[in-house]
């Protein structure tokens, strides 16, 4: 448009300067000379102005085309003039150029043009492509002119300048906030070194608006390190580093910050920070750890060593050094693995390698092949073996274990000696063994189980179910109730882990008694014996003993009738004769007197019998109850001793009596211990020789009460011993033997106490016969009487 106005400004001044001064000058002749020189003389001046005019037109039509747009001249609706491209010979062809949506604008600024000679500009859309011009149009001396201009290539290239606009604008906010989403920090130094941009982690930091941060220059660590640091990396044009502790967000925290230069534009830099606290917390925690680990392997009796990737020595532990007694410098120097191989090798720490440089070549490269856990045996001169494991260690390089297994592998090969042993002493047991594992498969069984529960080969397998095993024997086993409810008894009779023993009978008549143990590690123990011939021979056993135990009674109560029937007529004879010894009829003769005397003394003594045959089967029979109180033990003594004096004296047979001051009040029968203690001194009596000693003696110990009558006699053989407390057992011997029923008696007294005898013995030295009664809490209000047969009354 500003071009179109120079052109025309131009024009209007030819005009001016050429036109109107020549027709002033024509004027002028005219008036001089006469009219055909006038006519002449005007003419050739308007000869002159045509051309002058024409060259005018032509120069300004030159000017229109150099401006490289398409134009055309109207006057009207016709065309004076147009460049060679211009669309359409009239105006109104000229407008069939345009879109319709744009030929409205057009027309409105072209009747604007015409009636008010108003100027346009418009961007026009042409008809039959997508093409984009600028039309402009003016008046010039009553004739409109248009100019025309593809600007499609111009309009799609602004579009596209705008499109790279918007999308580095896009980029731009995309990154600002990349970088404020950026868990470091990150700022800018500009020519002055002054900060002109940081990241909204780097403002959270110091706590301070970017704004406030570019105006105070305020640095995330001292302001003269900073300065320092950026220096030197312009100087050097290299990153520079260092590690500082900053406030940070009001919180003390380790940061790693570098200064970075900036290679599109010299003389600034770029900063970055990197928050390593918990980096710092952890590297301080591995270490502690490291250290820990080092302190745990250190006291552990495993030889351990660790070699780098490198072959170098990086740990080892004492273990390691006695096992094969290193010197222990020169496993502080770091040795290479090469290097502790040839000092092996020279300790004899190693096998005889027949191609030495081999074996180390692969146990340097297993360093960096390795990659998953090896384990390996190493059999020494010395004869020891060693195992090795080795495992990839997670800093690289390896680890190392070493164990002496040498007393392991001569253990293990005892072991298995022993578990062949095992093995086929079970296979050879009479007993049937099966062993169920905690899940209640089999573990284990023996050929003696699988005969006895008549099994094929076929039916029993190793880690069946004990279902399926119980099902098989379903046949075997006589039940009365549902099948599935008794074998769930029988599953768990075989798995609750409470120790048993029991019976099983069969439907074909075998009786099969088993024995179930809970295994420490969670099994179970069964086994199994066929006992038909046992229990048959043991049911015929019952039957005989019960038949001995009946005839025995029978036997008992015939002699206790006897006995009973005996004690009236001996009651009588024994008065009598103490009547006639006594001589209250008349004077007897001597040898009178002799016969009464012999025959109240057997009368005497059989009584004395018939009264211990009685008391024995009263106990054997129940009926003997004791009359328990407190008795002063060392008068009972004396009491006893005033009784057998005389026989004593008559004998000349030496008492001794020991009674220990401990010994004081006991709860007992006083009766049934006298008579027990009077038997016993009556067999001491009898079986000791003139001159001999009888000691009588008592004392408590733990809380027993121990009474016992030793004597000098002939001693009892030890094959009767054993027998001698039974009823009517005498001993052996040539001096006159009695009934048999005296220690009988005493035993059963003293276990109606609830206590026990017992008997020490050696021939010809003498017998002690020793009675130990516990102690019994004395009843404070008088105790029912309570029938006994064999054992204590006292509860």
């Amino acid at each position: 448009m500003e071009a179109n106005k120079s052109l025309i400004k131009n024009i209007i001044l030819f005009l001016f300067i050429g036109v109107i001064p020549s027709l002033g000058c024509a004027v002028g002749l005219f008036n001089l000379f006469s009219w055909p020189s006038c006519f002449l003389l005007l003419a050739s001046f308007f000869c002159i102005l045509w051309i002058k005019a024409r060259e005018s037109a032509q120069t300004f039509r030159k000017l229109l085309l150099t401006r490289g747009e398409v134009w055309a001249l109207f006057e009207g609706d016709g065309m004076i003039d147009h460049s060679p491209s211009f669309p359409g010979d009239s105006l109104q062809s000229f407008k069939t150029f345009f879109h319709p949506n744009s030929l409205p604008k057009v027309e409105v600024a072209m009747n604007r043009l015409i009636h008010e000679n108003l100027p346009f500009h418009l961007t026009v859309h042409t008809a039959e492509s997508e093409a984009i011009y600028t039309l402009d149009g003016e008046s010039l001396d009553g004739k409109r002119i248009f100019w025309l201009k593809n600007i499609t290539d111009a309009v799609h290239q602004e579009r596209l300048h705008k499109e790279v606009i918007q999308k580095n604008e896009a980029l731009l906010d995309s990154l600002q906030t990349t970088m404020d989403v950026l868990p470091i920090l990150i700022w800018y130094r500009d020519e002055h070194q002054k900060i002109s941009y940081c990241n909204l982690a780097y403002s959270t930091a110091v706590q301070l608006s970017p704004q406030k941060i570019y105006e105070e220059g305020v640095e995330l660590i001292q302001p003269r390190i900073a300065k320092i640091l950026a220096r030197k990396t312009l100087l050097t044009c290299e990153s520079q580093s260092c590690e500082s502790t900053v406030i940070a967000n009001g919180d003390r925290r380790y940061f790693r910050i570098w200064e970075i230069p900036n290679p599109q534009n010299p003389g600034t830099t770029i900063g970055v920070a990197y928050d390593m606290t918990e980096l710092s917390d952890a590297r301080s925690e591995i270490k502690r750890l490291i250290h820990a680990h080092d302190e745990v392997l250190a006291h552990l009796s495993t030889a351990i060593t660790v070699y780098d990737a490198e072959g170098t020595l990086q740990y080892y532990n004492q273990a390691y050094v006695k096992l094969h007694a290193f010197d222990d410098e020169f496993l502080k120097g770091r040795p290479r693995l090469d290097e502790v191989l040839e000092e092996l090798r020279r300790l004899r720490q190693l096998p005889e390698y027949t191609d030495f440089p081999a074996y180390k070549k692969r146990r340097l490269q297993q360093l960096k092949e390795q990659v998953m856990p090896q384990e390996d045996l190493m059999h020494l001169p010395d004869s020891r073996t060693i195992r090795i494991f080795s495992a990839p260690h997670p800093m690289g390089g390896l680890l190392f274990m070493f164990e002496d297994v040498t007393d392991y592998l001569a253990l293990e090969g005892k072991n298995k000696i022993l578990f062949d042993a095992y093995q086929a002493t079970l296979d050879n047991l009479f007993e049937g063994v099966v062993v169920i594992g905690s899940d209640n498969r089999l573990r284990f069984f023996n050929p003696s189980f699988v005969r006895l529960w008549n099994f094929e080969d076929k039916d029993v397998q190793q880690d069946q179910h004990l279902t399926t095993i119980i099902e098989k024997l379903k046949d075997l086993f006589d039940y009365e109730e549902d099948w599935a409810i008794y074998k769930a008894k029988l599953i768990e009779n075989v798995t609750d882990r409470v120790p048993k023993t029991g019976q099983l009978k069969r439907k074909d008549g075998m009786i099969v008694n088993f024995r179930y143990v809970p295994l420490p590690d969670g099994d179970h123990l069964l086994t199994y014996t066929d006992a038909t011939d046992t229990f048959r021979v043991q049911n015929a056993l019952q039957e005989k003993n019960e038949a001995l135990k009946t005839a025995d009674q029978l036997k008992s109560e015939f002699i206790a009738n006897i006995s009973y029937e005996l004690r009236g007529p001996l009651n009588t004879i024994a008065g009598f004769s103490e009547v006639l010894s006594h001589q209250y009829f008349g004077v007897l003769n001597e040898r009178q007197a002799d016969y009464i005397n012999g025959i109240s003394d057997s009368s005497t003594k059989l009584l004395y019998l018939v009264n211990d045959i009685l008391d024995l089967a009263s106990i054997e029979a129940g009926y003997l109850t004791l009359q328990a109180s407190r008795v002063d033990i060392p008068s009972l003594m004396k009491d006893i001793i005033s009784l057998v004096a005389k026989r004593l004296e008559m004998n000349r047979q030496h008492l001794i009596l020991k009674c220990d001051r401990s010994v004081e009040d006991w709860i007992v029968d006083e009766t049934r211990l006298k008579q027990a203690i009077l038997n016993l001194f009556s067999n001491a009596i009898k079986y000791t020789p003139p001159d001999g000693t009888i000691t009588l003696e008592a004392q408590v110990t733990d809380e027993e009460l121990e009474i016992s009558v030793t004597d000098t006699g002939v001693g009892i053989a030890p094959e009767v011993q054993k027998h001698l407390l039974d009823k009517f057992e005498q001993r052996n011997g040539d001096i006159p033997i009695g009934t048999g029923l005296g220690l009988s008696l005493v035993k059963r007294f003293i276990e109606l106490h609830g206590g026990r005898i017992l008997l020490f013995s050696e021939a010809h030295q003498g017998t002690k016969v020793t009675c130990i009664l516990p102690k019994i809490a004395e009843q404070t209000e008088p105790e029912e009487e309570k029938k006994v047969a064999g054992g204590s009354i006292y509860q």
